[in-house]
């Protein structure tokens, strides 16, 4: 499965805000492609989790980007620091260390891409329906 063609790349500045832009992005593309229900829900909180990691720990800008292949939508989050994201045990009452293994438990997929100046962070979720054309097609 491919994904060098990404149907949406958008740059988000290394700020807190970006989780929720991200969010937003997400949601747009989502309904341009018909996709609803959990699927979405569950695209939108890995999609922050997966942001703001990028912002703490990457300080750089964050490129986000989405396609689709099939059933399968892959997100992409892109950063200029090369240290891998670790899942680590976080204490059941902390506010946060939760992103890498929301990641785990929920996507179908999930890997790293390291690249030269920088990583790409991206997982896959199944829509368990098959490709549908734009909303904005058939309007």
């Amino acid at each position: 499965m491919s994904f060098k063609d990404w149907s949406c790349v958008t740059t988000l500045a290394p700020e807190p805000a970006s989780s929720r832009a991200a969010r937003h992005v997400v949601a747009d593309w989502c309904i341009a492609q018909g996709l609803i229900g959990d699927v979405v829900d569950t695209l939108l909180l890995l999609t922050a989790e997966v942001v703001t990691n990028a912002v703490v720990h990457g300080r750089s800008e964050v490129v986000l980007q989405l396609g689709r292949h099939g059933s399968r939508v892959r997100v992409g989050v892109a950063d200029e620091n090369t240290r891998l994201p670790l899942r680590r045990e976080s204490d059941p009452d902390a506010l946060d260390g939760r992103g890498m293994a929301l990641v785990e438990a929920l996507a179908d997929a999930h890997g790293v891409e390291v690249q030269p100046l920088g990583k790409v962070v991206w997982f896959d979720v199944t829509t368990h329906l098959a490709p549908v054309r734009s909303a904005r097609a058939s309007a």
